[in-house]
């Protein structure tokens, strides 16, 4: 399972830098039967990411449209969405608390967490072993994923 933030999932649209390395990751992961996730919050911030750049002339509106239209095709066919629950919302608190992160990084990371536990049954306590990964460019927001020892992926940086 990969549950990517918006900062992620935003490369597999625009060329930047760790475009390479996602889409690489999505390839290898996908096919070996991975499913996507990401929070529902993750729509309203790539529509206004690709806004944001047509409006600053770093995109036509031709191509805005094309990438909101593909967007929106992943986002109903193989992205799965993580709603803001009640559920998801009670991580949040300790989320805040552990690490200085802005609300929607804290809502990004209680969805993860929430999915993480929600769906770790037969999972020994304490496995990161890579049957989930935390996908995102934010490196604050990935620090506070490590704190939840999550096993995390940061595209945006060189394999080491």
């Amino acid at each position: 399972m990969l549950y990517l933030d918006s900062s992620a999932l935003i490369k597999k649209y625009f060329v930047e830098p760790g475009t390479p390395r996602l889409q690489a990751k999505l390839k290898q992961e996908t096919e070996a039967g991975a499913i996507l996730f990401s929070s529902c919050l993750t729509y309203a911030e790539m529509h206004a990411s690709v806004a944001r750049r047509q409006r600053e002339d770093a995109l036509s509106e031709m191509e805005a449209d094309d990438i909101h239209d593909q967007f929106d095709r992943d986002w109903a066919t193989a992205i799965t969405r993580v709603e803001l629950s009640s559920a998801v919302l009670a991580f949040v608190r300790d989320v805040v608390k552990a690490s200085p992160l802005r609300g929607a990084d804290t809502l990004h990371l209680a969805s993860a967490l929430w999915l993480r536990d929600s769906t770790r049954l037969g999972v020994k306590s304490g496995d990161n072993s890579g049957w989930f990964t935390f996908v995102s460019s934010d490196r604050q927001l990935l620090a506070a994923a490590k704190k939840q020892k999550i096993l995390t992926f940061n595209p945006s940086e060189p394999s080491t």
